[in-house]
């Protein structure tokens, strides 16, 4: 096998994700608790961009707590199968250890 078509290869797969990180940042998940009292909207790149309560949570501190944990949590689910998704394409399936957004 040639070293100049292994070091091409690296190359193009190094280039897909960073393609691939730069389209996370972009794209966006969304998940709720509480039947929507509380709303969560997160990139793919795992960071929170929006937090919306109703205020009919406000009501009661420690319930809203519960629900604000547990809509970040569905969103981070949501955006880790979103990365996954993203950065398999990136490399064709390739599981490459320690990649990751």
């Amino acid at each position: 096998m040639d070293i100049q078509f292994l070091m091409r290869q690296a190359r193009k797969i190094e280039k897909a994700v960073e393609d691939a990180k730069a389209r996370l940042a972009e794209m966006e998940v969304e998940a709720e608790a509480g039947s929507g009292l509380v709303q969560v909207r997160m990139n793919g790149r795992f960071e929170v961009r929006r937090v919306a309560v109703d205020p009919r949570a406000l009501e009661d501190k420690s319930m809203l707590e519960d629900l604000v944990a547990a809509a970040v949590n569905a969103a981070l689910e949501k955006a880790r199968v979103l990365s996954d998704q993203t950065m398999d394409k990136a490399t064709g399936g390739l599981k490459i250890p320690g990649l990751g957004t």
